[in-house]
């Protein structure tokens, strides 16, 4: 399992907010915050990212991790 599979089953399986994600990876706060933008509607993100390269990153992310777990 990766770590972002693993931040991905804790946040959305297990329930745990993303304050104590940080809390437990204080060394991959980018990485749970990612995971966190993985909840945001596409068209929402959209707005919020506006580098093309991250948002590609980020929803290539959310469909690979919502298909897998």
């Amino acid at each position: 399992m990766t770590l972002y599979e693993k931040l991905f089953d804790l946040k959305y399986r297990q329930g745990i907010p993303t304050c104590e994600l940080v809390h437990r990876f204080p060394e991959h706060i980018a990485r749970v915050s990612e995971v966190a933008l993985l909840d945001i509607p596409e068209n929402t993100l959209r707005e919020v990212i506006q580098e093309n390269s991250v948002f590609e990153r980020l929803i290539t992310l959310k469909r690979k991790l919502q298909g897998t777990l």
